[in-house]
């Protein structure tokens, strides 16, 4: 099994990089590999609308040569892919904004979906009550669908979890969402 993970938080070891770590502990068990990547390493820039992708005559990936692409082609060859974001003032970080926005190149109105179909979780973490940014998450979380993802989870964590502490019930359901999609 192989999963990638984008994490788009600065933070190397921040909430987002502990729920990643419980649920990469899990594939390793399983003997696969989860390849990890921050946001802030990559050479990443937002869509340009510049609509090649969208080109039907002339097909085409993303014309921007940073490491979307290579990180993208890598969620292509593997089972499962993992995106995690922390909330910073409301909404996802710049960085998460920043990946997702070039999904724009890969909607169902292009030939670049993932033709794979791999598994999707998706993380959000942020220090405001359980819940509170539920319904924000979840609509945000289903363009990984129209790029050709299953999604098959998003967590949406609250109260600055898992580094706050008592996190048990969120620990468990992240392990059996990891050997799920470890199957």
């Amino acid at each position: 099994m192989k999963a990638i993970t984008v994490i788009a938080s600065p933070r190397k070891n921040g909430n987002c990089k502990q729920i990643v770590n419980i649920i990469t502990k899990i594939i390793e068990e399983k003997d696969g590999i989860n390849k990890i990547y921050f946001v802030d390493d990559l050479n990443i820039k937002g869509c340009q609308a510049c609509r090649a992708c969208k080109n039907m005559d002339n097909p085409t990936k993303c014309v921007l040569g940073d490491d979307f692409n290579r990180i993208m082609d890598e969620v292509e060859e593997s089972d499962a892919f993992i995106f995690a974001a922390p909330n910073y003032f409301g909404e996802i970080s710049g960085q998460g904004r920043i990946f997702m926005d070039r999904f724009f190149s890969m909607t169902k109105t292009t030939l670049n979906q993932l033709k794979n179909k791999p598994k999707c979780i998706v993380i959000h973490t942020y220090g405001a009550s359980e819940g509170h940014y539920d319904e924000y998450i979840n609509k945000k979380a289903n363009i990984f669908n129209s790029i050709g993802c299953e999604l098959i989870k998003v967590f949406s964590v609250g109260k600055n979890k898992p580094s706050s502490g008592n996190c048990d019930e969120l620990i468990q359901e992240v392990k059996e969402i990891a050997y799920q999609i470890s199957e």
